[in-house]
């Protein structure tokens, strides 16, 4: 595939195998004549572009052995023209100068270089949204096969100093229209209520963890219950009545193992085009999610060297995928994520992956490093920091606003030194994690 896709994502799935397989797609039997690409320099270039527009499009294929690219397709070597027409034609302008400025300073056939981004400089960007090739407004019905079986499902939630964010998520699990479920709330407060709970009419286990973790409480969960399917619900969530035979419709129907629900915040970067169809994740929210026990079995639970800390989702997500798991993303089964002030994880560490919650933590926190590290290389995790760090010193709330961008670009200059400091500190905290290994426990 691209080597400009590593560039703009270097932490993205896709690039490595699901299992023992590649993800991207066969192109022939999707993708329309009239949409391939002739002008690019080599046919492999033609069926990698092709690939990428299915997979973003929401072609969903199970069968990675007869439905994939050639993996001699997918490590080609492409042209630097080849490169600079994917990005210029998919991708902001911005980045096709990013790009350019980084084959320079890596010595990447600079000259080459320079003349694809002239040559591709008046492409006009295609709007990978406006093509429709797979169904995109597909609308699942009830799953019949796990309400004949009666299937019973176990929803764990986690809380921490939320009271009032997880009386209206209780309430919202009251109206489900499928209602055999069981609920265990891990409740973490430090002012602990158990009366609470007499408030709600659904079938509550109540754990009581006097130490704040929200990866050891879910592990726990799991490894005291026994039902089939899991649901994982964060506490600051709201949810409609048909949130739960949603998801199960959507593992019924694609014989899927993970339903992945997509967050619409209410705070923070603006909700994604590709949320609106079922497609193929490319990262699970473990606050929105439901999967099928037995794959537990497989590759374990959660990694608990995330506690207090960021990533344990995408690194669970990639964990199932590299095991050949394809979770799938779920339009229909939403929640608004309120992403709450008070309680919750932001008060044991951070707003988000790059903005410490205290100038003098370590930048990033500690454990996107580890997770980097460990799944993508040192490299890729180098070009992940030069891409994100003089983005993340504006405010969480206006980090996509342009003006508040600029801004950031600007501090990050001024005071650089501070920023190489907060970023060796993590990188040497990561470096002790990944001595140290993983904290990821299996079920019996």
């Amino acid at each position: 595939m691209f080597a400009s896709l590593k560039f703009i994502k270097p932490l993205w799935y896709f690039h490595l195998d699901c299992g023992k397989n590649v993800i991207w797609p066969e192109f022939s039997h999707i993708i329309p004549p009239q949409l391939l690409d002739s002008d690019y320099e080599s046919i492999q270039s033609t069926a990698s572009e092709a690939s990428y527009i299915a997979l973003m499009t929401g072609h969903i294929h199970f069968n990675t052995d007869k439905e994939c690219l050639p993996k001699d397709f997918v490590n080609f070597k492409h042209s630097p023209y080849d490169e600079f027409r994917f990005l210029r034609k998919f991708f902001n302008p911005f980045w096709s100068v990013g790009y350019l400025i980084y084959r320079i300073v890596t010595l990447k056939s600079i000259f080459k270089s320079f003349i694809a981004f002239m040559n591709t400089f008046f492409l006009k960007r295609v709007n990978i949204n406006d093509i429709s090739i797979c169904d995109t407004n597909l609308k699942l019905k009830n799953p019949i096969k796990l309400l004949d079986n009666k299937t019973k499902v176990r929803i764990i939630i986690p809380t921490y100093n939320r009271y009032s964010v997880l009386y209206n998520l209780l309430k919202d699990l009251e109206n489900q229209t499928f209602s055999d479920f069981c609920v265990t709330i891990v409740d973490q407060s430090e002012n602990f209520d158990k009366g609470f709970y007499k408030n709600f009419s659904i079938n509550i286990d109540l754990v009581r963890q006097e130490v704040p973790g929200l990866w050891k409480a879910r592990n726990n969960a799991i490894k005291n219950t026994t039902e089939k399917v899991i649901a994982l619900l964060d506490d600051d969530s709201r949810i409609n009545n048909d949130w739960l035979i949603k998801h199960l419709a959507c593992l019924e129907y694609f014989n899927s193992e993970i339903s992945a629900g997509v967050s619409l915040s209410q705070l923070g970067a603006k909700t994604p085009f590709n949320y609106k169809f079922y497609r193929i994740s490319d990262q699970i929210d473990t606050g929105n999610v439901v999967l099928n026990r037995r794959i537990l079995k497989i590759f374990g639970l959660f990694d608990e060297q995330f506690e207090g800390m960021r990533m344990g989702d995408a690194e669970f997500g990639l964990r199932a995928y590299r095991n050949g798991i394809i979770s799938i993303s779920n339009p229909e089964a939403y929640r608004i994520h309120l992403k709450s002030k008070k309680g919750g994880l932001r008060k044991l560490g951070s707003w988000d992956a790059f903005r410490p919650t205290s100038f003098l933590k370590p930048r990033p926190i500690p454990s996107v490093l580890y997770y980097a590290r460990k799944n993508f290389g040192n490299y890729n995790t180098l070009v992940y920091l030069l891409i994100n760090l003089p983005l993340s010193l504006s405010k969480y709330s206006k980090k996509t606003d342009h003006l508040f961008t600029f801004v950031s670009l600007l501090l990050f200059v001024f005071i650089f030194p501070i920023i190489l400091f907060q970023t060796f500190n993590s990188w040497i905290i990561a470096s002790n994690i990944l001595s140290e290994g993983d904290k990821i426990p299996y079920e019996k």
